[in-house]
């Protein structure tokens, strides 16, 4: 399992289970090089969005599994 993480960032001084930033990188820039992929800290909102870029992409058989640590994201070219 590939971990992705875009590094340390704080919201407003205040840690929370979810992070925007985190949520709107995954969106964005989502790497599709090796599956099964945990974002960590993204909120379960951002599957909808994450499975429309990979079925863009080219990918199939594409699905998210939300976990306690974030998002688990599985696909195949």
């Amino acid at each position: 399992m590939t971990l992705y993480s875009p590094g340390p960032r704080k919201q407003g001084g205040r840690q929370s289970k979810h992070k925007l930033l985190a949520t709107w990188d995954a969106i964005r820039r989502i790497p599709t090089g090796n599956f099964p992929l945990l974002l960590p800290h993204v909120h379960p909102i951002a599957a909808f969005f994450i499975l429309g870029r990979l079925k863009r992409e080219g990918f199939s058989d594409c699905r998210v599994e939300t976990t306690r640590k974030g998002l688990v994201v599985y696909a195949r070219r």
